[in-house]
């Protein structure tokens, strides 16, 4: 256990970044606090939960898979060891579930893979919710990571951060020069910030409620239906959620051959669907709704034991018509 003041996390970082690529969470020009590679804008305060979690770090927006050139074919990954500060525990839940995702069935995927084993996650736990909608606790999770998961864990003491090392890469980095020596007050200072936190966007129970129905199949169509109604297919409760991991695959043309890029999709677009023949097995948007929402709270839970939710909320922050994981919980609860 360390401690480092919060005047020292920029040169923290900056130690950091001599070796390698760091992502913290930054302001940008116009005030929007993203997750940026340091110095593409200002680190100070800068520790709240960003729009799109470090996932984008592992499964890029878009990346190059396969380049093809002449009569060869080369497959393109990138390992550049990477360094994320400000990962918050909901989003290190989401890397662990990605990680089990990208091998499932023995099919290892190395694009992923290559990013995965280069990176070093510093998760900066939470003493309170960094949002009014988040709702780890209501998963049955907590706001700090218990199994180490994670390579540094941070936890918030006001003018200084406390740091446990959870693997070899996070004992690296606590033998930077801008540690300190953690004291015994701290460790029971630790203990306290962890009986005290808390997150309450959304019951335990009406979460256990949703996933009770939907596991007895009581949410009809007719339900999904009428909340498709509201839907405008902007897809952007999947690109910020943790554990999405619908993808397409396209080629494009360039100077020398071809290139294979994968992107971000959306099972609630029509055409992630959609078969060659034009026949499409979630022909209406209710249909797409309710196999996310299934997908999440019932597929998940039988076949990995957790639901695919790590409760950060990102969903109902940016939907626009009040479609996500709160409001939907909310209404199967409602249900008779």
């Amino acid at each position: 256990m360390k401690t480092l003041a919060k005047e020292m996390l920029e040169g923290l970082l900056r130690d950091i970044s001599r070796k390698a690529l760091v992502y913290c969470p930054q302001r940008n020009e116009r005030g929007d606090l993203l997750l940026l590679p340091l110095g593409e804008g200002t680190t100070d305060g800068c520790i709240g939960k960003t729009p799109i979690s470090a996932k984008i770090c592992l499964f890029p927006q878009i990346e190059d898979v396969v380049m093809f050139a002449g009569d060869g074919i080369s497959k393109v990954t990138d390992g550049r060891e990477t360094v994320v500060f400000g990962v918050r525990p909901c989003d290190m839940r989401g890397i662990v579930f990605m990680d089990r995702f990208m091998s499932r069935d023995n099919l290892v995927d190395p694009h992923y893979f290559a990013r995965r084993e280069a990176m070093t996650c510093m998760v900066v736990a939470c003493n309170e919710p960094p949002s009014e909608t988040c709702f780890c606790t209501a998963t049955g999770k907590r706001p700090f990571l218990t199994a180490t998961h994670y390579d540094v864990q941070f936890f918030d003491a006001g003018d200084y951060f406390i740091a446990l090392a959870g693997s070899k890469k996070g004992n690296r980095i606590l033998e930077d020069r801008h540690f300190k020596a953690a004291a015994e007050k701290d460790i029971e200072k630790v203990k306290r910030i962890k009986e005290n936190s808390s997150a309450a966007g959304m019951a335990a129970g009406e979460l256990e409620d949703a996933i009770k129905k939907l596991a007895e199949d009581r949410v009809d169509g007719l339900f999904w239906e009428k909340l498709a109604l509201r839907c405008i297919k902007c897809g952007g409760c999947a690109y910020v959620c943790p554990t999405c991991t619908c993808y397409n695959v396209q080629d494009y043309p360039f100077e020398f051959g071809y290139r294979r890029c994968r992107s971000w999709d959306s099972c609630l677009f029509s055409g992630f669907t959609r078969e060659t023949s034009g026949h499409n097995p979630r022909a209406t948007q209710g249909a797409r709704l309710a196999r996310r929402y299934e997908h999440k709270l019932k597929y998940d839970l039988m076949k990995y034991h957790e639901i695919g939710c790590v409760g950060c909320g990102r969903c109902s922050d940016v939907c626009p018509v009040g479609l996500g994981a709160i409001e939907i919980v909310r209404e199967i609860a409602l249900m008779p």
